[in-house]
Formats: C-alpha cells, sequence, structure tokens
C-alpha cells in the first residue's frame, strides 16, 4: 500500500487546500466597480507555508454616493430570468369562487383523502368542455337534468336509504355547490336525477336500451359499468356504441365515467380496464375507485394476510359475509366524493378561461392560458405547427368533435358513422313503482297463436329476495314467444337474457320471421360461477329495414347439468 508523502512542500499544499475550501463557506460577497461578484476570504494567508495570498480589495465606500431624499439600489446579474409580464390593471378584483379551493386549507375533501389519493382518481381528465357547458348552463340559473346508466351499485343494491347511493350524494353537492350558490334565485333552480340504473346489465344491452331507462334531454349521463362487463371486445364495442348513441342526444349531454371495483371474479381486471381506451378516444373523464383503494387494500393484506379491516369498511355484508361486489355506504360517500373534487376543479377551470375570455386575452405574452379552443399564436405559422394541427376555428370546433370512425375501425379518409334509430322493448321497467321508468316500453309477447298462452307461457317474474329485477321467465320446453321488431340501418336484432352458472337456467331457439333454420341457440346455463349477469346477442344482423316477428322458443335439450329448463329474457332490441 503506497505512502502518503511526507513532505514539507506536500504538508503545506494539503493545509493550503483545507483552508481554502473553508474559507469558500465562509466567504464575504461583494460588488467590484464593474458590478461582477468577488470572494473575499477574511483573514489573508499571507507567511503561511511561504505560500503569498495577496490580500483582499479594499472595500468600495466610496462608490456609494448618499443622497439623503432618494435611494437608488442597482442590482447587476450575470443571468437574466424570463419574468411573467404584468397584465394591466382594470381596477376591478374577482374573486374566484369556493369551488376553486383544490387542496387548499378549506378543501375538507383533500384533508380527508390526501392530495395523492385524489390525484389517483383521475383516471383520465381530459379539457371536459362538454362538462363545462353544462356547469355553465346551471349557474346560469337553468334546470338540469343527470343520468345515471350502471348496474346494481348504482341501483343501490345493499343500500338502506337511497339517500346513501352516491348518485344522489353528488346531484345534492351540485345543486348546493352551482345552483344555490350562484343563483339569485336558486330556490327555483332544479337539479333532476335520473337513476337509471340496472341491475346485471351489460354494456351490450345499454347501447340500444339506455333510452328505456334516462330520458332524452339529459345534460350529464355517469356511466358505472366497469364491473358488469366482462373484458371483451364484443362488450367494448358496446360501450362505445354506448358513447356515441348519448352524444347524439337532442342536447348533446357531456359524459362521466366512474369504475368501481369487484374482488370475487376470477381477475382483478375487468370490462372497465377496455373502457379507459374507449373513453380517451372519444374524451370522457373517468373516475376510478379502483385506483385508491385497491393499493390500500394490497398494503394491508402484505403486513397482515388475515387483515380483512379495508374490505369490511368499505363493501356491503351479505349471508356469506364480506359483499367484494357491492360498495358499502362508507364506498358510496367515496364514489360520490371523488366525483365533487373532480368535478369542482373542472368548474374552476371553466370559471378561470370565462374570465379569460371576458378579457380578451389571447397572445403570447400572457401568462394565462386557456380557452375553449386551440388558436395558434402568430409565431406558430412560421414555426410548422399550422400545417400539422390546422386552426379548428377556422372551421368546426373539436372541443366536442365526436370522431367520425369506431375505434374498432381501419382509418380512412371517406367513412363517417351515422347514428341509428334504436329500437328496444325491455322488462327492466317494472320492479315496483320506486323503480318504474316512465320512458321505457315493455317487453310484452305478442298474442296466440304466435306465443304461448296460459300458466306455462312467458310472463314477468322476479325473485321474492330480490323484486329490483324482473325477467319475461317460462320453465317448459316448447314454450313459445313471439315479439315485433323494427330495425333500420344496421338490420340487426338482438336478444338480452340472463345467464347463470347457478340459477338452472335452459336454452331457447330464436329465428326472425319464418326463416327457422337460420335461428340461433341462446344457452343461458354457463360455466363462469358468481357471475349472474345478462348477455346480448344477435340473431340476424341483415335484416331489410322495417318490421319484423322475432320468434323464440324454449327447447327440450339443455346445457344445464341439472337439467333446468327455465329461461329468463330481459329484452329485445333492434337497429
Amino acid at each position: 500500500m503506497g505512502r502518503i508523502p511526507s513532505s514539507r512542500s506536500f504538508q503545506c499544499f494539503l493545509l493550503v487546500l483545507v483552508l481554502f475550501v473553508i474559507f469558500l463557506y465562509s466567504h464575504q460577497l461583494y460588488t467590484d466597480p464593474e458590478g461582477s461578484s468577488t470572494f473575499s476570504f477574511g483573514s489573508p494567508l499571507n507567511n503561511i507555508c511561504n505560500v503569498d495570498v495577496p490580500p483582499p480589495p479594499e472595500p468600495l465606500i466610496e462608490a456609494i454616493e448618499l443622497v439623503p431624499t432618494t435611494t437608488t439600489i442597482t442590482v447587476t446579474a450575470t443571468a437574466t430570468p424570463t419574468l411573467a409580464p404584468i397584465l394591466p390593471d382594470t381596477g376591478v378584483k374577482t374573486s374566484e369562487p369556493s369551488y376553486c379551493n383544490y387542496c387548499t386549507s378549506t378543501d375538507e375533501l383533500c384533508k380527508r383523502y390526501g392530495s395523492f389519493n385524489l390525484a389517483r382518481s383521475r383516471a383520465y381528465e381530459g379539457p371536459n368542455a362538454r362538462l363545462k357547458r353544462v356547469l355553465r348552463k346551471l349557474r346560469s340559473g337553468q334546470k338540469i337534468k343527470i343520468g345515471i346508466i350502471g348496474g346494481s351499485v348504482s341501483k343501490g343494491h345493499g343500500l338502506t336509504d337511497r339517500r346513501q347511493n352516491w348518485s344522489h350524494i353528488y346531484a345534492e353537492y351540485i345543486r348546493e355547490t352551482f345552483a344555490k350558490s350562484t343563483s339569485s334565485d336558486a330556490a327555483n333552480i332544479e337539479v333532476e336525477l335520473i337513476n337509471g340504473s340496472v341491475g346485471a346489465t351489460i354494456s351490450e344491452y345499454m347501447e340500444t336500451c339506455f333510452r328505456e331507462h334516462i330520458p332524452e334531454d339529459v345534460d350529464l349521463v355517469i356511466i358505472e359499468l366497469a364491473i358488469n362487463d366482462q373484458r371483451l371486445e364484443g362488450l367494448a364495442k358496446g360501450y362505445e356504441n354506448l358513447i356515441r348513441a348519448i352524444f347524439a342526444l337532442p342536447l348533446k349531454p357531456a359524459i362521466i365515467n366512474v369504475q368501481i371495483m369487484a374482488l370475487m371474479f376470477s381477475t382483478i381486471t375487468m370490462g372497465g380496464d377496455l373502457h379507459t381506451a374507449i373513453a380517451e378516444y372519444y374524451d370522457t373523464p373517468i373516475i376510478s375507485i379502483r385506483n385508491v383503494l385497491l393499493p390500500h387494500i394490497f398494503r394491508s393484506t402484505q403486513l397482515n394476510p388475515s387483515d380483512t379491516s379495508v374490505e369490511d369498511y368499505w363493501f356491503e355484508h351479505d349471508a356469506n359475509g364480506i359483499d367484494l361486489r357491492h360498495l358499502s355506504f362508507h364506498g358510496h360517500r367515496m364514489l360520490a366524493d371523488l366525483l365533487k373534487s373532480f368535478t369542482s376543479r373542472v368548474a374552476c377551470e371553466g370559471w378561470r378561461e370565462e374570465q379569460l375570455q371576458q378579457a380578451g386575452s389571447h397572445n403570447e405574452n400572457t401568462d394565462v392560458v386557456g380557452g375553449w379552443d386551440w388558436t395558434p399564436f402568430d409565431s406558430d405559422r412560421f414555426e410548422g405547427l399550422t400545417p400539422s394541427l390546422p386552426n379548428p376555428n377556422d372551421g368546426e370546433d373539436v372541443s366536442e368533435y365526436i370522431p367520425r370512425q369506431s375505434l374498432f375501425q381501419q382509418y380512412d379518409h371517406t367513412t363517417v358513422l351515422r347514428p341509428a334509430t334504436p329500437f328496444c322493448r325491455t322488462t327492466n321497467t317494472l320492479a315496483g313503482t320506486a323503480y318504474y321508468s316512465p320512458f321505457a316500453h315493455l317487453l310484452e309477447p305478442l298474442p296466440a297463436p304466435l306465443s304461448t298462452e296460459g300458466p306455462d307461457g312467458f310472463a314477468m317474474w322476479s325473485h321474492p329476495e330480490n323484486p329490483g329485477k324482473v325477467w319475461l321467465t317460462a320453465r317448459k320446453p316448447g314454450v313459445r314467444a313471439a315479439f315485433k321488431v323494427h330495425t333500420s340501418a344496421l338490420g340487426r336484432v338482438r336478444v338480452t337474457y340472463l345467464r347463470s352458472e347457478s340459477f338452472g337456467l335452459g336454452s331457447m331457439w330464436c329465428w326472425l320471421d319464418d326463416n327457422r333454420q337460420k335461428g340461433r341457440r341462446l344457452d343461458g346455463y354457463w360455466n363462469l360461477k358468481n357471475i349472474n349477469v345478462a348477455n346480448t346477442h344477435a340473431i340476424v344482423e341483415d335484416a331489410t329495414p322495417g318490421e319484423h316477428i322475432l320468434h323464440c322458443e324454449i327447447l327440450k335439450e339443455t346445457k344445464d347439468p341439472g337439467g333446468g329448463t327455465e329461461f329468463r329474457i330481459v329484452a329485445v332490441d333492434a337497429l
């Protein structure tokens, strides 16, 4: 191992180096006559180790001229920072509304959940031009309608009071925050909530039948189908068709996607994970409760595998223990809170954009960014932006633009999808007066001889323990039901029916008009445990536009291991 040199000159060198570093930490800064920064090291190091260190310059006291009435300080910097321009003072200071308090000292939701969890909940935000438009309408004193399209969670499974439902809590927040606090006539401003949720329902049903559950003149639609849909491309296409159909409604409503979670299936991922890509494609925001809760559930069970405290708090309970499919009241409250926080952020952003537009400020020299759409600066035209991003303000505003092609189509320059006129007849309107939908058309079989009548014929039925779910039900092989349907652009006719592994469901053969040979078999039984949901299947996809008769007959053959032949129809639809 080498020895450190012990010569006197080397030791002096080390000493000077150490002292030099020490002096750097204890330096005094002053400015020379040229305005350059210079360090003063304190006591000179003369005669130490025979190293001459020059003394510091004399303080430049004479360079400062004292003037009794005016003091002038000049600062010379070696680098010039870019300073925000000072906007003209109009003399009127507009205070921000109370909902512009995201994660400030007055934000109770941020105190409850923390900014980290709130940020995780916003799986996709987007610019929210539609939602801002709806909130402006409400703040102007006009009534709005909120429609809910969801499954059993949104319907309120397990809740003892509808006021515990997340949708009710959210609607109250909308009313309290944006109507009563901003209008002088708040008592007459109405926020109408229409909860059109249907248990055990999927996107394929809702894409055609959603208008049977919510009115056409809604302003805001919130979709909750993330755990009802399996992770299948067919259901993702149904979800996309649902979004396109909602956008085609008269008031061009805003859409918010809410995604809950269920931890009782064979995979954590469900149809909602396919919904995410579609929601982004159509620029509709996503609020996810799974993004918030699941990391905490994972962490608690990793520390203690027997710990069920998190699931116990956020999920419903039934006779078998914790129901990992349905949220408890605490889960409903959290979902409502996440929506409230998100909506306040959007409303505040919209309010600030309004202030910007009223000021007429849009140029490169402003420190305020926003507006309803992208408008290029003049300099952009010389930097290659406008050829690749033409100014949408020269034509149609893209802030609420609906893509002319489906996400599942190959791109081309000519395809423009047009909305079709849906036809739907459903049973999901008879679940007691509390659930009756005045917007729906009842599914009723045609009279004999086309349909079987009497005690064996198809009739409305619900399980005594679950009156909220109603099916058109029959149990004997050979029983028939016929329905009148009306096709339009696509020529597609479908049947929505219940599927289950444990309900003893049988099979049915359906065909259109007199073409029985080209019919399709529908099996109520499947081997997916704990998944009892409605499925939708097409009977024909090439029917001519116009009126047709759909025929269905229960088969003797069944896939149910117990020999069950019961069949439950939810709806028939056509496009």
